[in-house]
């Protein structure tokens, strides 16, 4: 894999495309999940990272919600299956996290796949609550209390 040139963050409007071909490989395609649960209204209110290669190719991808004041939600994080491993997924969350304390946030919270939990943990997050399942697979909650540019 090509390292990474850019973690863009912007809008559906200006990420949308790059993020669907990835949700749809990684989401659809690989874990079979209905493309139904892939898409949904909030990708128009949301932060999105996508992030591209060399090539301009996009590679991996997530976005940004307001769960609720203060409390920024992580989701649809998806990396090139064949590029897992190449710190592009960390660079999509650094970029969302980064995002989301600039907008004044104080947690970060995301439902982790629980093959991908020891992925979280490295970066900080620490899990909350039981595993449960969602779109057939199973999750845990997980947290990352941020630090304003002030502590």
């Amino acid at each position: 894999g090509l390292s990474v040139t850019a973690v863009p963050v912007g809008d559906w409007d200006a990420l949308g495309a790059h993020a669907s071909v990835l949700r749809e490989d990684v989401f659809v395609q690989e874990q079979g999940i209905g493309a139904h649960m892939v898409w949904d209204d909030a990708d128009a209110l949301a932060v999105h990272a996508v992030a591209f290669n060399r090539l301009e190719q996009p590679v991996a991808t997530g976005r940004l919600l307001q769960h609720e004041p203060g409390v920024a939600r992580i989701g649809r994080m998806a990396v090139n299956r064949g590029l897992r491993g190449a710190q592009l997924g960390r660079a999509v969350l650094v970029a969302l996290i980064d995002a989301a304390r600039a907008r004044g946030d104080h947690e970060v919270m995301l439902h982790a796949q629980t093959s991908a939990e020891g992925f979280y943990r490295r970066l900080g997050f620490v899990a909350r609550g039981p595993v449960f399942e969602e779109a057939g697979v199973q999750h845990i909650e997980m947290v990352l209390p941020l630090k304003s540019e002030t502590q």
